[in-house]
Parts: C-alpha cells; sequence; structure tokens
C-alpha cells in the first residue's frame, strides 16, 4: 500500500481529472459503492474458481457477518444498481467510479495491495455501439495522457448455446493433458474450463496453445453482436483487432471482451481490460439486465507515463503568493494581508521560522510562487505593499487594499 505526497499529488490529479472530464463526456454520472460488501457478492460475481476469490481477498468475520474489502468494481455498482431499484424505474444506467481497490497480491512492481481503479458500467442496453464506445472511452484515456499508437483488441466470450459448445470443446482438448496442469487449473477445469485459458503458468500456457477459439463457435445472434461491435468502432475512427487470445478472467463476462494495448512498450503491453457482463445483474438478484463496462488500474498507467517520458513538468502546486515582512514587527499585518488574499481567493503562506528578509525571499523564490508580497514599517504607514512577481522579476507598488484587484489582474 503506498501513501500518496503532496508532491505525487499532481499526477494522481491528473488522471482522477482526465477520468472525471471523458466519463463526463460520454454521459457517465459518478457512483460510489462502500469499500466493503457482503463476501458472498463477490463469491457470487466474480467466481468462486478464480484467484481474486480463492488467494485474494482481504475478508472480515465478526460473528456470522463475513464482510469483504472490495478487490474490484463491478460488483458492487451492480449491486447498487439492483438495490436502488433503476431496473424497473430508469433501466439504461451509465455510471462510472474512481476508488481504491484491495487484492492480496504479491508484491511487485505495478501490483499493490490497495489500489486505485477508473472504471465504467453501463446497464441497461445491449447495443453492439456502446460495446465500442466503452472502448472509445478507455482508449481516449490514455490518449489524453499522451499515448499514441494504441490498439483496441476484441474477442468474443460468446453467450448460450455456442458457449456451452466452446466449453464442451475445450474440456476435450484439455482432458488428454489433465495431469500436467497445475494443480489450480485442474480444479478449474472440474468447475469453470474457460479459466484455464487464462492461467499465467507458462506451462499451463503451453499446455492451451491451439485449443479451440471461441468465435468458431459464435452462432448467428453473438456472431453478429460480434460484427456489429467492429463497425461501430470503425464509425468512431478505430480500427478493432481481433485477438482470439484474450479471454478475460472473471466468470461474469459474455460477448465481447477487449484489452487496450501500447504495443511500444514491449510484451507487456496490455493497459487495460473490460466486456460486457449480460447476466450479472440477474445471477445477483435482479432482473436479466445487460451490460458493459471496463476498469483501468492507476498504478500501472503511473509506471507507463514514468516510463514513456510523460510525467516531466508536473509537480506539486504551491501556494501563489508567498507574503513577506521585513522583520518580526510586521509579524501581524503580514497574518492579516495572508488572510485578506485567501478571502480574495488567492492562496498564500509566509515565514513561521523568522527567518531574515534575505531568507525570505530566497524562500519564495525556489518555492514555486508566482508573486511575493512584501511589507515594511514604511509600507504599513503609507497603506501600501511591494508586489513582486517572480516569474518576470518585476515589482511594482500597489495600495494595500486593492492587492487582490491587482494579483488577479
Amino acid at each position: 500500500m503506498r501513501d500518496v505526497l503532496p508532491e505525487n499529488m499532481p499526477v494522481w490529479q491528473r488522471l482522477e481529472g482526465t477520468a472525471r472530464h471523458l466519463a463526463r463526456l460520454f454521459g457517465f454520472s459518478e457512483v460510489r459503492p462502500p469499500l466493503m460488501e457482503e463476501t458472498s457478492l463477490f463469491t457470487r460475481a466474480v467466481g468462486e474458481v478464480t484467484d481474486i476469490v480463492e488467494k485474494e481477498m482481504f475478508t472480515l468475520q465478526k460473528g456470522k457477518t463475513s464482510l469483504t474489502l472490495r478487490p474490484e468494481g463491478t460488483a458492487g455498482v451492480v449491486r447498487a444498481y439492483i438495490q436502488a431499484g433503476y431496473a424497473k424505474r430508469d433501466p439504461l444506467q451509465r455510471m462510472y467510479y474512481c476508488g481504491q481497490m484491495f487484492r492480496y497480491e504479491r508484491p511487485q512492481k505495478g501490483r499493490e495491495r490497495m489500489f486505485t481503479q477508473f472504471g465504467v458500467e453501463c446497464i441497461g442496453s445491449s447495443d453492439p455501439r456502446l460495446d465500442a464506445e466503452v472502448m472509445d472511452l478507455a482508449a481516449r484515456f490514455f490518449e489524453e495522457l499522451g499515448l499514441t499508437g494504441l490498439e483496441v483488441r476484441m474477442n468474443s466470450m460468446g453467450d448460450g448455446e455456442d458457449r456451452d459448445r466452446y466449453r464442451d470443446a475445450v474440456t476435450e482438448f484439455l482432458r488428454p493433458k489433465l495431469e500436467l496442469l497445475c494443480e489450480l487449473c485442474q480444479k478449474r477445469f472440474e468447475k469453470n474450463v474457460l479459466r484455464v485459458l487464462d492461467c499465467k503458468n507458462p506451462a499451463c500456457g503451453e499446455l492451451s496453445a491451439g485449443a479451440p477459439v471461441l468465435i468458431d463457435y459464435l452462432g448467428e445472434e453473438n456472431r453478429k453482436h460480434f460484427e456489429d461491435v467492429q463497425s461501430a468502432l470503425r464509425d468512431l475512427g478505430r480500427e478493432p483487432c481481433v485477438d482470439t487470445g484474450i479471454v478475460r478472467g472473471l466468470d461474469y463476462y459474455t460477448r465481447t471482451v477487449f484489452e487496450i494495448h501500447a504495443p511500444q512498450i514491449g510484451a507487456r503491453s496490455a493497459l487495460c481490460g473490460g466486456g460486457r457482463y449480460d447476466h450479472l445483474v440477474r445471477d445477483l438478484g435482479g432482473p436479466d439486465v445487460p451490460a458493459v463496462g471496463f476498469a483501468i488500474g492507476f498504478s500501472g498507467t503511473l509506471i507507463l507515463l514514468e516510463q514513456l517520458g510523460l510525467l516531466e513538468g508536473m509537480r506539486a502546486e504551491s501556494a501563489e503568493v508567498y507574503v513577506i515582512g521585513f522583520s518580526g514587527d510586521q509579524k501581524a499585518e503580514v497574518l492579516k494581508v495572508a488572510a485578506d488574499l485567501r478571502r480574495g481567493g488567492i492562496s498564500a503562506i509566509y515565514d513561521v521560522d523568522e527567518r531574515s528578509f534575505k531568507a525570505q525571499m530566497k524562500a519564495a523564490g525556489k518555492g514555486g510562487h508566482k508573486f511575493a508580497v512584501i511589507i515594511g514599517e514604511d509600507e504599513i504607514e503609507r497603506g501600501v505593499v511591494q508586489l513582486k512577481d517572480l516569474e518576470a522579476k518585476s515589482q511594482v507598488e500597489v495600495a494595500r487594499d486593492g492587492l487582490v484587484t491587482a494579483i488577479q489582474s
């Protein structure tokens, strides 16, 4: 888990600001589910035979109550959608979140046990244009941060009978290799064989190579949806890249699954992922309402931006004005001037270490402030102050009661 220190905050605010700006542009409204939910919500939504549920959840037990810090955002948003009664009174909801998630993962670069995600969930329609829109939004997020040359890679997980046919084909393909799979994949084989295809164990990856691909098993309806999504992406100016190797790791995905890639960064080029989950609302106790969404992790995004040199120039924001007194005799007046500036909407600080005038001027120059306001005994008697523009290195005398206006102009 990390502290976000003041010097790092501008970068985080840039990510959060970009996320909120784009979400609003696309018509999404913010939702804030609680950080903790009943454990059963995640076992039902994410799937019992997943790394998240089996290994990574932080769960608190108090009597018969079991609560879990949220490991992902979709389940909580869907639960909120159901409990708010949206399915009956206003089925189509475009919601986004930006907040902390928790997973007990092995510490490594880009993987943290408390991490921030930006995600969108569009619930209430199976329109393929929405699939294309959320992919476009995800790509736009990284483009707004300065990335170029992105690829939208997509696949279909199918649904209904074609998904069942595909599952049977994968089962028959993997059955002769069952004893060679890792222990976890042997459990997955019995409960959800498609999860074997998403295993990160290199040996299991080699054993899965050459497995049937789902798009070969798509029925007419799901194939048309897949093709319509690609067409909508092209209408948005993005050429889709069909990647049959994309199999999202959570049990609730149906039909469209996708990842945004930055090929220029090499093998680990995936930036984020998402897809359609048309039956999750039903599985969590609501009506059978379709949905699509994605999630973007900020930790990995920050590492990427640093690697590509896109964080240059971001630094902690300093107060606009540093108020300076010639000596300790002006302490009261310095305090009053700082207060007047703040009431006028201008950020201001002053020396609290009883430093000399020269040391205060040096601190003002090094601190990234735009202005210094200088007050001496003579200035107090005449009702004026000296206003120094630290960037232009110019200085003017202004009336004390006109200081706010002078700085604003």
